[in-house]
């Protein structure tokens, strides 16, 4: 990891510099990387979600343990793309992420990610820290005038008070605020949708406090999120079929948690992770059946008979939204449950169906438990 993990300018020639031209600037750069994602980019970045996410938390696990205990040196200057600077904290709803420079895929994949157009926590202006909907920001929302928000590196702990929270377009200007510490938390909204969508939620609060590392009373907790490496069983004939979302049209929904899951683990990667292999069952249960491939099918879902409806089928239409239910308790999940209603064409019985398919956890391996249909 490079030593300047975590590192912040805070001299005063760095702030002049990043505001010498200006009084009020639009953080346009910022929001127009997040607003241009669009529905395809949305889809292919939580295709490899699953796949980059465990890689590269455990990559970076030895940084975060440096910044939770405050070993690592306190160097400042610019972080470069992908490098962890701190961990965010928000106690009022449990939210305790890693907030890496960046915010392409890769960086929102695994953590919060700075807009490097902004200035970084701590420095005089705006701040602006990006997370995907359904991950680290879904609870952002609730927050209140007043909530303490806290930033923290091996160099110091910025606290902040949310003053104000709106939902405004997407690719609308955040505002400088010049001679104020300022930070504002930018997600899709609605926060529990797994589509794209057109709309932003951005929660604004001011700087109340700042103090040097070693003297904060607060304790800085393991940001949580890191088991996240699930698997589908799928033969490889099967997943050359092409099983991702990108490759399957699906419109998709909205996420629900049941069960008494932890805040960590809802706001971690996981839930995202365990909806790409969910849907990858999903699309190889599809794909096994039209091919009418017993093999393929028993491979995904043990002692699951098949949708008699399906076989040798094609689903010619989602017609209404892909919904997904996770049920969890702590920061295990136990299944997750797909429901849509669909079109299908050809095979026994073509048709309007309501359709429910629940894929069970077990240790990490997502299969299909049941697959039910009836006439819509």
């Amino acid at each position: 990891m490079d030593p300047s993990v975590g590192e912040r300018p805070r001299s005063a020639t760095g702030v002049r510099a990043r505001l010498a031209t200006r009084h009020l600037v639009p953080l346009v750069g910022a929001l127009l990387v997040w607003s241009s994602l669009g529905f395809v980019g949305y889809a292919v970045g939580w295709t490899v979600h699953q796949h980059r996410a465990g890689a590269r938390l455990v990559a970076t696990e030895e940084a975060h343990a440096a910044v939770r205990s405050r070993r690592a040196p306190c160097v400042e200057g610019t972080p470069s793309v992908g490098q962890l600077e701190g961990i965010l904290q928000i106690p009022s709803i449990g939210l305790d992420a890693p907030v890496e420079e960046g915010t392409g895929n890769a960086e929102l994949a695994v953590a919060v990610g700075h807009a490097p157009a902004s200035v970084l926590p701590g420095a005089s202006g705006t701040a602006v820290l990006l997370a995907h909907d359904v991950s680290y920001f879904v609870h952002i929302g609730e927050l209140r005038p007043g909530a303490v928000i806290r930033f923290v590196d091996q160099c110091a702990t910025v606290a902040y008070r949310v003053v104000s929270q709106q939902v405004v377009a997407a690719g609308a200007p955040v505002e400088n605020t010049p001679g104020v510490g300022t930070l504002v938390l930018d997600t899709c909204w609605p926060t529990n949708a797994l589509f794209f969508t057109s709309h932003r939620l951005l929660v604004t609060a001011t700087e109340v406090a700042t103090t040097a590392t070693g003297t904060t009373a607060n304790p800085i907790e393991t940001p949580a999120g890191d088991a996240i490496g699930y698997t589908v069983p799928a033969p490889p004939a099967l997943v050359a079929e092409g099983l991702t979302l990108t490759l399957n049209e699906a419109p998709m929904g909205t996420m629900t948690l049941t069960g008494d899951p932890s805040p960590g683990w809802v706001e971690s990667p996981g839930p995202l992770a365990l909806e790409a292999a969910s849907l990858e069952a999903y699309f190889g249960g599809i794909h096994a059946t039209a091919a009418s491939q017993a093999a393929w099918w028993a491979a995904i879902a043990p002692g699951v008979p098949m949708p008699a409806p399906l076989i040798g089928a094609q689903i010619v239409g989602h017609d209404t939204a892909l919904d997904v239910t996770i049920d969890a308790i702590g920061g295990t999940p136990r299944s997750v449950t797909l429901t849509t209603e669909i079109t299908v064409a050809g095979g026994r019985a073509p048709g309007e169906y309501l359709e429910s398919v629940t894929t069970p956890v077990d240790n990490g391996t997502v299969t299909i438990g049941s697959w039910e249909m009836s006439r819509a």
